[in-house]
């Protein structure tokens, strides 16, 4: 799919996020949150996960080895799973 994806819009969806800072919205996320993080993700690396689980009230991270940006691809079975916990605790 992504490779599908025609550069020019590619680069115009990362443009458009390259700014984006919502931060300040976090404390206002009231259901209990999952944040998986890939371990080896360099556009998103784990720091940004903690920060995103400590401005999130009842949230917890999770780090995904052996998995970058894509950790749902790279690790299907440990994200599916640990969807599922999530979702049926």
């Amino acid at each position: 799919m992504i490779a599908a994806c025609p550069a020019e819009g590619y680069a115009a969806g990362c443009e458009a996020i390259a700014a984006m800072d919502q931060r300040d919205d976090l404390a206002r996320i009231a259901a209990p949150t999952l944040v998986i993080s890939g371990a080896d993700d360099p556009a998103t690396p784990p720091e940004h996960g903690e920060r995103i689980r400590d401005g999130i009230r009842d949230s917890r991270l999770v780090v995904v080895p052996n998995a970058a940006h894509l950790a749902n691809v790279e690790q299907p079975d440990v994200v599916a799973q640990l969807i599922l916990d999530h979702v049926t605790d």
